[in-house]
């Protein structure tokens, strides 16, 4: 048996599982890591599960044994290219799929998992902390979207509903 031969290649957007499935129906070693991803979905938290590294994946091509070319890895659906530099592939040590592996069997990688900012519920007092209303305190009111929020501040004595990014409020702890 040869030594593992491990390639990168860089698949369409958000075809990482296509281009997996595909490549291993044709007896290709492939390696794709996931990480779990806290995400806002219609305004509420869910877990879903990610390619660690958006975009690419690694494969252990070994043509002798598989049959599989170069050829037919770049042509596979979901496949974009095989990364390298000029004609020569872009080779990726053994130890490095080896630690990933490690990380990902280990729940290293599902530990450190990319949170949402905390959610706020309407009523709940919150800080502006970037923009034009900078310093000032507002009362959550509801979600514009995935990434607003509509907030109440407190101007003139009354109540101004305003849409800002998620990024410039913060739940007061």
């Amino acid at each position: 048996m040869n030594s593992p031969n491990w390639l990168l290649l860089q698949v369409k957007p958000r075809q990482e599982l296509r281009a997996l499935e595909n490549l291993e129906r044709q007896n290709g070693e492939c390696y794709c890591p996931q990480i779990w991803v806290e995400k806002l979905s219609r305004g509420k938290r869910v877990q879903v599960q990610e390619a660690l590294f958006p975009g690419y994946l690694f494969i252990n091509a070994q043509p002798e044994e598989t049959g599989l070319s170069y050829t037919s890895i770049r042509s596979s659906r979901g496949v974009s290219k095989i990364v390298g530099f000029g004609m020569e592939p872009l080779r990726v040590p053994e130890d490095l799929i080896t630690l990933i592996k490690l990380r990902e069997q280990a729940g290293l990688a599902s530990e450190t998992t990319v949170s949402a900012p905390d959610v706020p519920q309407a009523g709940d007092r919150l800080n502006i902390l970037d923009g034009p209303f900078k310093g000032l305190k507002a009362v959550f009111s509801h979600t514009d979207g995935q990434k607003r929020s509509v907030v109440l501040i407190n101007l003139l004595s009354q109540q101004t509903p305003t849409s800002l990014a998620n990024t410039q409020i913060k739940k007061f702890a």
